[in-house]
């Protein structure tokens, strides 16, 4: 098993690359947007509506074709957020190969970056993730500290 490191990174500006149109792209997305990373999505088809919305806001740009290698050039994060495992592996192995960190939505091995539950105080986070990668329980703990802090 992988041993994450926690940290806290400025995504402002950054170039971020999202794989994938349906609802876990669009929840990955939505997260992002909040610390107002630069989000390119690249999908063949847009599943979730949402990402539409949000390309039709301006807030993100949105390429419509299959995945190339070439799209992985000068991204500081990738996502891999479609249902094909091979296509979110291959994106995993290509993006570590160049040091760029990787997020992977179909496994918990070939991804090299995990996103933490987070709970949002009035000045202050609380990122939440396990050590097997498991959100549900990740979600889990989140609400216990929300519960917790909000006494």
């Amino acid at each position: 098993m992988n041993k994450y490191f926690p940290i806290l990174i400025d995504l402002e500006g950054k170039d971020i690359l999202i794989v994938g149109g349906g609802k876990i792209a669009y929840r990955k997305i939505k997260t992002l947007l909040n610390y107002d990373a630069a989000i390119e999505v690249i999908t063949p088809q847009i599943i979730e509506s949402k990402i539409q919305l949000l390309f039709e806001e301006r807030k993100i740009s949105l390429t419509l074709r299959e995945f190339e290698d070439s799209d992985l050039e000068n991204r500081f994060l990738v996502v891999g957020a479609t249902n094909n495992k091979e296509l979110n592996k291959r994106i995993y192995e290509l993006g570590d190969s160049k040091n760029i960190l990787v997020n992977n939505i179909t496994t918990k091995e070939d991804l090299n970056a995990r996103f933490c539950a987070i709970y949002r105080g009035e000045d202050f986070q609380v990122a939440i993730s396990t050590d097997e990668g498991n959100p549900k329980r990740a979600l889990e703990l989140k609400k216990q500290v929300e519960k917790s802090l909000e006494k």
